[in-house]
């Protein structure tokens, strides 16, 4: 290809969806620093103290029974980054709440609704709160970022001599003032560009084997119970916490989910010094309402393509360290949201003397990934803080856990 064609690719990878592929790297920078939005804006997303040790999740569960006596857990997490609250899911008679405590201690700190900042900016993020056809829609980006990416390094001629350039004043109305920035920062970026591209490409792929029921991660094991077991509540969360501990003394359990069915085992979450993972890699299945142990699941024993699905979520997001790790995702994110807006501008720019026409510049993928991305906003604005699951799930009153530890 000429030098011609390969700016003609990289213009059009980079413009015919603009306004979509600007609003989900936008979104993508608030999504990653959600958690610490929140932290901002309201003390009862605060961790009292550094957690040295387990998660205090029975005391968690002694200080509900408290103040929440007629509820019942849903499922609760803590985050890899000590100075943010826990939150556990209750279903109480006047319906869902989240509830935030101190991991280290389990003391409560308040309570929110479904309707969380991060929900928001997460949702209209990873699917634009349109279920699967969103979820398409934002990861068929991931080959524009490829084809922007490969073509830059062809368009950039001896690109290799613009990492110490300076871009100069950036005038509005200058052209050449947008394309010296827009290089000098694709420069900077191009691992963070690369990142984005190649974890974006695994969620497309990962979302075509949903679509196409391709199995491509362990399932969880069978479980039957008699007819007398269906009858019954499961185990308070201090038991069986308790013994997934003992089951895998290496893994810190930082996540929990009970089941709403009787077929359906428990699953505890958490980390084990494993490089690189979600939470969810490291496992522990439990039948709640016997106790017993069903199946182990490492992180290490994963096959390619599962240890792939647990790698991609912290390498998209950054959420594999501490703080640090955050910010340098975020500062790398708005330089890649300024990439797309230079190039919206430059492509504005030079346009603007031929044709004026707003509709005309922007064409039709350009004015339909705009409607999109405003009905997006729009919906996910209306929508985020519906929930509306009512099961109360397997778990017990925690009234009832009282009365069992009393009795224990």
């Amino acid at each position: 290809m000429t030098n011609r064609q390969w700016f003609t690719l990289h213009s059009w990878a980079g413009f015919a969806f603009a306004g979509l592929l600007l609003l989900i790297c936008a979104t993508g920078v608030l999504a990653t620093l959600s958690y610490e939005i929140q932290y901002l804006s309201d003390k009862k997303y605060r961790a009292l103290n550094d957690r040295e040790g387990p998660v205090a999740w029975s005391q968690l569960e002694s200080n509900l029974a408290a103040d929440y006596p007629e509820s019942h857990i849903l499922g609760g997490k803590v985050h890899q980054q000590d100075y943010l609250a826990g939150e556990v899911r209750l279903m109480t008679p006047q319906g869902f709440r989240f509830v935030y405590f101190d991991p280290a201690t389990g003391s409560l700190l308040g309570e929110g609704g479904w309707g969380q900042v991060s929900r928001f900016l997460r949702d209209i993020h990873m699917y634009l709160s349109i279920g699967g056809v969103g979820k398409y829609l934002v990861t068929l980006t991931s080959i524009l970022l490829l084809i922007s990416l490969v073509s830059s390094f062809y368009v950039y001629r001896k690109w290799w001599q613009g990492f110490l350039a300076n871009p100069g004043i950036l005038h509005w109305k200058k052209r050449i003032d947008w394309s010296a920035w827009h290089k000098w920062m694709g420069l900077w970026a191009w691992w963070f560009v690369a990142i984005m591209t190649v974890t974006g490409l695994w969620y497309l792929i990962e979302q075509t084997m949903f679509s196409f029921d391709v199995k491509h991660y362990p399932s969880a094991p069978a479980l039957e119970h008699t007819e007398i077991e269906q009858t019954q509540r499961a185990l308070p969360l201090s038991h069986l916490v308790a013994r997934a501990q003992a089951a895998r003394p290496d893994m810190d359990i930082t996540g929990f989910f009970y089941p709403h069915r009787h077929h359906q085992p428990m699953s505890f979450v958490g980390q084990n010094n494993s490089v690189l993972v979600r939470d969810r890699a490291n496992r522990v299945y439990i039948d709640p309402v016997s106790g017993k142990v069903l199946a182990t699941q490492y992180a290490a024993e994963l096959d390619v393509v599962a240890r792939i699905a647990d790698t991609a979520d912290p390498l998209h997001f950054g959420n594999f360290s501490g703080l640090t790790v955050k910010l340098i995702y975020g500062i790398f994110g708005l330089m890649l949201t300024a990439l797309v807006a230079t190039g919206m501008r430059m492509h504005y720019l030079r346009t603007q003397k031929r044709d004026p026409n707003l509709a005309r510049w922007l064409g039709l993928s350009g004015s339909f990934s705009v409607l999109i991305s405003i009905v997006a906003l729009i919906y996910t604005t209306m929508v985020f803080a519906d929930y509306s699951n009512t099961s109360t799930s397997l778990s017990p009153q925690l009234s009832e856990t009282q009365n069992s530890e009393a009795e224990g």
